[in-house]
């Protein structure tokens, strides 16, 4: 207890310390550092999750494979976006998975990222899966990076993310287009 209060004394403290002290000085947010939000996208998504641990032992135990294939959609609002290009991006993502093996998983999962001027792009949030077999949702925290690729009115996102969840993490790899809405 004492180790909790003393951190939050310490935080506390830090944070009521005036940036000028600090020696920092505090930027003006101008119109042309930030503009309100530029887009909302949608579009397809496609790929594969490869399941480690528990979760791959339970499922061949199930005469199941650790793999499993994923079909969804994606929602994107970039909130932010600055004069060279980046962005501030809040994510939906909702995804059926396992169908080639007669099995049905329903994926939700919501991110908040970052994409650079370049196209590579991270993004960290929770997840909840559902499969009608099982009593429970899974919850797990997913961790997500890639590239996403402009041409034209179309972007390509490439993206690799990690379920960190109990019974082991989940590899997805997906990939698809978003278009302006």
């Amino acid at each position: 207890m004492f180790r909790y209060a003393m951190w939050a004394a310490l935080t506390g403290g830090l944070l009521g310390v005036p940036a000028a002290v600090c020696g920092q000085d505090t930027p003006e947010i101008t119109d042309a550092a930030v503009r309100p939000p530029t887009q909302k996208m949608a579009g397809p998504r496609f790929g594969f999750t490869a399941f480690t641990g528990d979760v791959a032992k339970f499922r061949s135990d199930a005469g199941l494979e650790p793999v499993m294939t994923q079909f969804g959609w994606q929602w994107e609002t970039q909130m932010v976006s600055t004069e060279t290009g980046s962005q501030a991006l809040l994510e939906w993502v909702v995804l059926a998975g396992g169908l080639e093996q007669s099995e049905l998983n329903l994926s939700l999962s919501f991110l908040a990222g970052f994409r650079f001027e370049n196209g590579v792009e991270f993004g960290v949030g929770p997840n909840v899966n559902f499969n009608p077999d099982n009593d429970e949702p899974t919850r797990s925290m997913t961790v997500a990076t890639g590239a996403s690729m402009p041409v034209g009115s179309f972007r390509f996102p490439i993206n690799l993310a990690v379920g960190i969840a109990e019974g082991g993490p989940r590899f997805t790899a997906l990939m698809g287009w978003v278009v302006g809405q």
